[in-house]
């Protein structure tokens, strides 16, 4: 009974606190699961390079990765999108291709190639914290 008194308080000061915002029940725009809005967008979070021994080897999209061309992996940003990396700690910045998508884990946005990597000033760590920022959107397929 306890949990249900907080419960009842808690949406009765929420609602008071949005009728003063004047948020009325209106409707929000629906975004399909998986999509990203094709606008300015920005990110910040942690980037790797790719190891040497995946040179040669068939990206997501279907051609070959090249550590010498300025190309990048992404979760979820469209093929073809062009972005522009800055690493945080030098403010060093390149642009690059998504011609690649993966699970990234350990709190990492971005998996680039070599010569990115060596652009950004970022081989002796294997990491950097970057800000992306998308300069043109590539096709969504």
């Amino acid at each position: 009974m306890l949990r249900y008194k907080w419960a009842s308080k808690f949406l009765f000061a929420l609602g008071l606190f949005l009728s003063c915002l004047g948020v009325h029940g209106e409707e929000l725009p629906i975004v399909e699961r998986n999509t990203v809005e094709k606008r300015k967008h920005k990110q910040m979070g942690v980037a790797s390079f790719y190891h040497e021994r995946f040179h040669g080897r068939r990206t997501a999209n279907g051609e070959r990765y090249n550590k010498d061309a300025l190309t990048a992996c992404h979760a979820h940003l469209p093929f073809g999108t062009l972005i522009r990396i800055t690493n945080l700690r030098n403010f060093k910045s390149t642009e690059v291709r998504i011609n690649d998508h993966n699970r990234l884990g350990g709190g990492r946005i971005l998996d680039i190639s070599t010569r990115a990597a060596r652009e950004l000033d970022m081989m002796r760590s294997g990491v950097a914290r970057v800000e992306l920022e998308v300069l043109a959107w590539g096709n969504a397929d």
